[in-house]
Formats: structure tokens, sequence, C-alpha cells
């Protein structure tokens, strides 16, 4: 089940304002929690720890992503430093993906249809 923002620890909602800059491109902007970028994410003492997975490991953006990752979290409540870290070697599928987010990617950029097996 999906999870409300309001249901999510502090440290996880301002993550819903960082948004795969890959996806604003199909004019369908998708935050990192839904398309499955953040594979961990604690409060330890103050310092917020994030880890980021990518979809390609040719991902030339992870590094606006991680900066804007910091500053957000930045302005939560008892988060004085931010240390983010991307395992560019961890798959990630489309399955990984909020289901509601791979419906709205897929009315813009339907998938394509599965041949005929009989042709």
């Amino acid at each position: 089940p999906t999870r409300r923002s309001s249901d999510l620890p502090p440290q996880r909602v301002p993550q819903r304002r960082v948004v795969d800059p890959c996806s604003i491109a199909t004019g369908v902007p998708v935050d990192l929690l839904d398309m499955g970028l953040v594979s961990d994410l604690r409060l330890d003492g103050g310092t917020a720890y994030v880890e980021l997975i990518v979809t390609s490991p040719l991902c030339t953006q992870i590094g606006l992503i991680a900066e804007r990752v910091r500053e957000v979290l930045a302005e939560v409540d008892g988060v004085a430093s931010v240390e983010v870290s991307v395992d560019a070697r961890a798959p990630w599928w489309p399955g990984m993906m909020a289901a509601s987010a791979r419906d709205r990617l897929r009315a813009v950029r339907p998938l394509p249809s599965p041949r005929d097996s009989s042709d």
C-alpha cells in the first residue's frame, strides 16, 4: 500500500519535494520516493543518512539530485547534517516505482503492446 506523506517519518516527507529530473522531461514529475530511488533514509544523532540508487549507472543528474536532497533535509527539525551516498551499481527497474507513478507515466508514454507470438 502507498503511504501518504502524513504517515511518513518527518525526514521522509521532504523527499516528496525532490523529483527525478528525467521524469520532468516526460511532463510527469515523479518524486524520488515514488521512483524507488531512495534505498535508505535514517536519522542518527542529528545526521540524516540517505542512500540513493539511480535508474542507470550513466545518470548525469545524480549530483544535482543529491544536492537537492541535502537542501530539503537540512530544513527538517532535528537534522544538523546530511550525508548522501549513491549506489550506482544497485539494480533499478520500473517495478520499483510506486504503482501510481507508473500509471501516470504510462498515461503519457504508453508501453508498447506485447508482440503476438503467432507471428
